[in-house]
């Protein structure tokens, strides 16, 4: 076996960090008709909460500070952002211009040609992950007012990404509402969603309790994304390539749940997105969830209207931003399901390769496939078309 990498786009291979990183210029034109948009990007928070929080609340609110050579997430003045971690991340990829400056931004999207972009967080990960966290409703309805406002400086160019009420199914109608008024084109929920409130429960997406969140986000019509990026590597030898490979395994579990919980009988107008996990965890999945449900006839309740692997196709998309395992196995996936995507700018990123990594899809599958993975899809399912 060559000892080498198993990659198959030269221009990953030996790549730089993301701050040193330059957007790849045109080699050629796309097939017309072609539309590039990336389905998963990310952009730097600011300290946004402080002004939001009620005046009461304010030394509770979370704040978002630059330095000692990183930025630094803090909530009460306690930092969640040891300095070392900031300052890798600076260096790595937070202080790179695109992350907060627009206008930097946009000139990287016009040199690698894409069109437009759904934004998601990048520190707010963070505040997810501890599920018990105080303060929720203003934490994310502050975070959320915000990516109105910066969308809002690029109007056809960057979509909001929102989240919703979660972690209060009953008072969810009106946090979708909310989302809706401020512009969002999609809603995340976090993979790991933590207790309630109330009563300290787990929270567990096919308990029929959440059903008041899944109707709003049918009724608002947005689609419900996953992302990766919950995990908090451990000090351990191999602890970054750890974390990140098992995030990218895929989402069994998530998928599972709304699917096995019956979910998506009860609301056949949800629609759910699996961020930044590729799509070749896809098909196998697939294929267990449909031996599964035929295995165990009498022991799989609630009884589904389809095979498991129905819901796929029906009601669910998946984001790559490389994946040619995934690619090759596109007939089981279908291709109407498949939304490119850049991150940009993260370490994983093809920022610096954009136009590489889209010719890979044109290269892998049928132009009008291609097109519709690349840009196609996402215009329609975040109703960018205009």
């Amino acid at each position: 076996m060559a000892d080498g990498f198993v990659l198959e786009i030269p221009e990953q291979v030996g790549l730089a960090v993301a701050t040193a990183r330059k957007p790849q210029a045109s080699r050629g034109d796309w097939p017309a008709g072609t539309r590039i948009v990336s389905a998963d990007s990310h952009m730097l928070e600011s300290d946004l909460w402080i002004d939001r929080f009620p005046a009461h609340l304010k030394d509770q609110a979370p704040r978002m500070v630059f330095q000692n050579g990183g930025w630094d997430l803090s909530i009460g003045g306690k930092s969640m952002t040891p300095q070392p971690v900031a300052a890798a991340l600076c260096n790595a990829l937070e202080c790179y211009p695109g992350l907060t400056d627009l206008s930097a931004r946009l000139a990287d999207l016009d040199i690698e040609g894409v069109e437009k972009e759904l934004i998601f967080p990048q520190r707010l990960f963070g505040l997810m992950m501890f599920g018990e966290i105080a303060n929720k409703a203003h934490v994310f309805a502050a975070y959320n007012e915000h990516m109105a406002e910066v969308c809002a400086q690029a109007p056809g160019r960057l979509y909001a990404v929102m989240i919703p009420s979660y972690w209060d199914p009953d008072g969810a109608a009106e946090s979708v509402a909310r989302c809706v008024e401020l512009g969002a084109r999609c809603l995340m929920v976090p993979i790991k969603p933590g207790k309630f409130a109330d009563d300290g429960h787990t929270i567990q997406y096919n308990h029929p309790r959440m059903d008041p969140l899944w109707a709003a986000i049918e009724a608002s019509g947005l689609p419900l994304a996953f992302h990766i990026g919950e995990a908090i590597p451990t000090a351990e030898p191999g602890a970054v390539g750890v974390s990140v490979l098992t995030q990218m395994q895929g989402f069994r579990q998530n998928w599972a749940q709304l699917v096995f919980g019956g979910v998506f009988d009860r609301f056949p107008g949800l629609k759910a997105i699996f961020v930044e996990a590729g799509l070749a965890w896809i098909p196998g999945m697939l294929h267990d969830a449909d031996m599964i449900y035929n295995s165990f006839p009498t022991m799989v309740s609630p009884k589904l209207a389809h095979p498991p692997s129905w819901y796929w196709r029906a009601h669910c998309h998946a984001t790559f931003m490389t994946d040619p395992v995934g690619l090759e196995m596109m007939h089981r996936i279908g291709a109407e399901t498949a939304l490119w995507s850049s991150d940009y700018p993260h370490q994983e990123s093809t920022f610096g390769y954009t136009r590489s990594a889209i010719q890979a899809v044109f290269d892998h599958l049928p132009v009008e496939d291609a097109q519709k993975v690349v840009g196609g899809n996402a215009l329609k399912l975040f109703r960018m078309e205009g």
